[in-house]
C-alpha cells in the first residue's frame, strides 16, 4: 500500500468519526429548552363560560407566534381569564392550512387583563402569559397591526 492510499485511508476514517460525533442527536441533546420538552400537565378542564351571559365581548384571532407553532394538534386549547375566571375558551381551527384560535372572551364591565393560557397536548404543557392584553370589546380581531401572535415562550421561566 502506497503512503497516499494510507492518508487517504487516515483522512476517510477521521471525517467519519468526525461526523458522527456531530450526529444531530448530539447536538439537540443537550440544546433543547425545557419549554420544549415533554411536561406532565394533563389536558385543562376548562369550560367554555356562556358568553350570552355577559354584555360585553371581544372577539380575537389568535396564532401561535413562537416554535410552539410546530407543535400544535386538533387537541390543543386556548384559554382567556380575567381576574382568575375562564372567560373564553377555544380549540384550534384551520383555514387554508393557517391554525388559528377563534377566541371570544366575556366580561361584565368591559375591563381587566387578559391572562392567556395555551395547552399544547403534544408535549403535555399548559403556557401562560399573565397580562396579555387589556380587555377591549372594540379591538379589531385580528389586532392593530395584523393577527395576534403570543409568544408563550418569552416569558418561560421567569
Amino acid at each position: 500500500m502506497t503512503r497516499t492510499a494510507i492518508i487517504r485511508i487516515a483522512a476517510i476514517a477521521l471525517l467519519t468519526t468526525m461526523v458522527g460525533s456531530c450526529s444531530s442527536d448530539d447536538k439537540l441533546g443537550n440544546d433543547i429548552p425545557d419549554y420544549l420538552t415533554e411536561g406532565n400537565d394533563e389536558r385543562p378542564q376548562w369550560v367554555c363560560p356562556d358568553l350570552s351571559k355577559y354584555p360585553n365581548h371581544m372577539t380575537v384571532q389568535v396564532e401561535l407566534g413562537d416554535v410552539l407553532a410546530d407543535y400544535q394538534s386538533d387537541k390543543d386549547l386556548m384559554a382567556a381569564f380575567i381576574e382568575g375566571e375562564i372567560a373564553g375558551m377555544t380549540g384550534p381551527s384551520s383555514t387554508g392550512g393557517v391554525i388559528y384560535y377563534p377566541l371570544s372572551i366575556g366580561s361584565d364591565d368591559a375591563s381587566g387583563t387578559v391572562k392567556l393560557q395555551y395547552y399544547c397536548d403534544s408535549l403535555h404543557r399548559i403556557y401562560t402569559i399573565n397580562n396579555w392584553a387589556v380587555f377591549d370589546p372594540s379591538a379589531k380581531p385580528t389586532g392593530q397591526d395584523g393577527i395576534y401572535r403570543p409568544r408563550f415562550t418569552d416569558s418561560w421561566g421567569k
